[in-house]
């Protein structure tokens, strides 16, 4: 007990210190750079536990303490990959036993880690792995290193001041392969709450200008221009796939999204044709600039008719029409392997088939993200 209230009191007065730091400065730090945290960088956590044993490792019942240091690094997508070590001191005092004092355990695991929500505020998780435990007791001939499984759900909030710290807790399952007595197998849990800090940062420069009106200095801030040139919302600066295409959805990096469809307006053709109009050429060099923008992007060029004529003519202008697209792609220097040319003649309409203008909105040629 008396350890897990030491431990409680150096994490509660590190918080405290950080945010009356963070309060205090913002005078002197008017006129330096703004540091912006990445969350897709290197990251360490520090994590204070309380830890509930299986009745069966014959201990006084009660909940012990630990800690557990860790580091971790993004992975893909909202994977992260966690390497963690901890030690575990479990209580036995209560037992009154000649010769015993209290048993400790020193481990280390291997944990992935998936982020429910995307973004900068409060992320639930989940989490899955393995490791090696050395489960040191009384009497010593009992002592044994084994291997651990564990499960668990946590959470981590939103960074708190300038400095990029997030308070992490989470509850785990932990399945000990330990053999003590007749017993094999143990079923633990363990609680913790700690912190999580970020090791990669990113600043983005603001210009500052200072003016001194008779005895008084004035500081004014000008923040630095952002450009955002392909509309995705992502600043230029970090976006990581220039060029995207208006009106597809992209995650941080400014990188479309898998799983969506684009209407490609302006792709037309001939009459009763494949054969693309100069009017097309121009939109279709827009697509070329986004696939360059981002290289690993596999996409289907997906095309439509309306219901006029019978449905294997249909689909087969439909499928030339693909094709056409994603000839003119490679021909422009996009890899075939790439590009993926379906037709669904007059199946998939988006407007009725009985007027004009129902008809217009079903002759379509879709841009369609796989990965």
């Amino acid at each position: 007990m008396i350890r897990r209230t030491i431990l409680v009191a150096i994490l509660g007065s590190g918080l405290v210190a950080s945010s009356a730091f963070a309060q205090s400065e913002p005078e002197r730090q008017v006129a330096a750079d703004v540091p912006t945290t990445d969350r897709s960088g290197p990251y360490l956590n520090v994590l204070p536990f309380a830890f509930f044993p299986d009745d069966n490792r014959q201990t006084d019942g009660t909940a012990s303490d630990g800690v557990a240091l860790g580091f971790g690094w993004h992975l893909r997508d909202q994977f992260d990959v966690e390497v963690q070590a901890f030690r575990t001191v479990i209580e036995t005092k209560d037992l009154n036993i000649p010769g015993f004092t209290d048993f400790y355990q020193y481990g280390i695991g291997v944990d992935l880690r998936y982020r429910l929500l995307r973004g900068q505020g409060w992320t639930p998780y989940g989490l899955i792995g393995v490791g090696a435990v050395h489960n040191d007791v009384v009497p010593d001939s009992a002592d044994d290193t084994g291997a651990f499984g564990n499960v668990g759900l946590g959470f981590v909030t939103a960074e708190l001041g300038g400095y990029a710290l997030r308070i992490r807790g989470e509850g785990r399952y932990i399945h000990d392969d330990y053999e003590f007595g007749s017993e094999s197998g143990m079923d633990d849990w363990r609680l913790s709450l700690g912190v999580e800090i970020p090791l990669g940062s990113r600043v983005v420069e603001k210009e500052v200008v200072r003016e001194v009106v008779r005895e008084k200095q004035v500081i004014k801030e000008v923040p630095a221009k952002i450009t955002d040139t392909d509309g995705d919302g992502v600043p230029d600066q970090n976006d990581r796939c220039p060029d995207t295409l208006r009106g597809l959805r992209v995650d941080s990096r400014g990188c479309a999204e898998q799983n969506q469809t684009l209407r490609l307006d302006g792709v037309t053709f001939a009459l009763n044709s494949a054969r693309l109009t100069p009017e097309a050429q121009g939109t279709l060099d827009r697509v070329v600039r986004a696939l360059r923008g981002q290289p690993t992007l596999r996409v289907e060029i997906a095309g439509h008719t309306d219901s006029t004529g019978s449905a294997s003519y249909n689909q087969n202008l439909s499928q030339e029409r693909a094709a056409s697209v994603r000839s003119y792609l490679v021909s422009a220097g996009i890899d075939a392997f790439r590009l993926v040319a379906r037709g669904y003649g007059e199946t998939q309409p988006v407007a009725s088939n009985e007027t004009e203008y129902g008809r217009a909105r079903n002759r379509r040629v879709e841009f369609r993200v796989l990965q």
